[in-house]
């Protein structure tokens, strides 16, 4: 069995949840180096791994992870390239950035990987959520590490490196403006007079069952409210009242507009051209048509 020596280069939320996991899978983590004692301390004493200077990390371990802010990656890899990487295997943590950062890592013998986890770490304590996350995986010789991927017991699925940019986008929807449309909804109660003590109780309920939905449903079908409805005069009303968000939920409105015109293609009973013209109507609106 390949040596899987595994140490962590950057102590943040990142590096000590993902450090932890595969601690807690079984797999050998050797440590952490960080250019903050403290921090590395700390990141060592969650693993029950040990701090390690540079030279030593890079000595140990045949698997090193980069899980810094991602503009240190380029100049920390310059740094490991004084080293002998040869045989090493080489991943950063970045959702955006590909292998390609790692320059030159064919020429002096390294392999070198992307790996992203689809998760919102807000502290290291997401390590108990890994093992339901999803992981994206790029790099040049991926069967290299697939004993690696399967001992970590990792979901993921492999992706080419021209996508990253756009994939990450996906994942910014999906989560960080999930927080943009909650702190929308909060603007608006707050305009309704609602007291901020009861807004995220409000508002949470709605969001939590929207993503049930999705989890039990699938995304297109659970869309609910006055789009499915086709309630022109509903939609006008919001619009109406909302003139500082109207631009926002003009472009969500088409785009819940067109979940449901896909599921009337081909339907052409009364019922569907019924709703359909409600929702070309909705559209036109929508569009800023007259």
């Amino acid at each position: 069995m390949e040596k899987m020596k595994i140490g962590f280069i950057g102590a943040g939320k990142v590096g000590c949840a993902f450090g932890r996991y595969l601690t807690e899978t079984g797999l050998d983590v050797e440590g952490f180096y960080s250019r903050s004692v403290l921090s590395c301390q700390s990141a060592a004493d969650f693993t029950k791994t040990k701090v390690l200077s540079l030279e030593e990390l890079i000595l140990s371990c045949d698997y090193i992870f980069i899980t810094t802010p991602d503009n240190a990656i380029s100049s920390l890899w310059e740094r490991l390239k004084d080293f002998d990487l040869k045989g090493k295997n080489i991943f950063h943590m970045s959702g955006c950035l590909t292998s390609d950062v790692f320059c030159d890592a064919k020429k002096i013998g390294a392999f070198s990987y992307s790996l992203h986890p689809l998760y919102p770490f807000t502290d290291r304590e997401c390590y108990k959520f890994l093992k339901d996350v999803i992981f994206s995986v790029e790099g040049e010789n991926i069967n290299n590490i697939k004993s690696f991927l399967d001992l970590a017991k990792l979901k993921y699925f492999l992706i080419d490196k021209n996508n990253k940019a756009k994939y990450h986008a996906a994942a910014v929807f999906a989560s960080n403006y999930i927080v943009s449309l909650a702190k929308i909804s909060k603007e608006i109660m707050l305009e309704c007079n609602m007291d901020e003590k009861f807004i995220v109780d409000a508002i949470y309920p709605l969001m939590q069952g929207a993503l049930l939905n999705i989890k039990e449903k699938g995304v297109e079908d659970s869309l609910t409210g006055p789009i499915v409805r086709g309630d022109y005069n509903t939609i006008k009303l919001h619009l109406d009242s909302i003139e500082k968000y109207k631009e926002i939920y003009k472009s969500l409105g088409l785009t819940a507009l067109n979940i449901e015109m896909e599921k009337l293609e081909g339907c052409k009973d009364e019922e569907c051209k019924e709703k359909m013209e409600k929702l070309n109507k909705i559209e036109k609106m929508l569009r800023g048509d007259k």
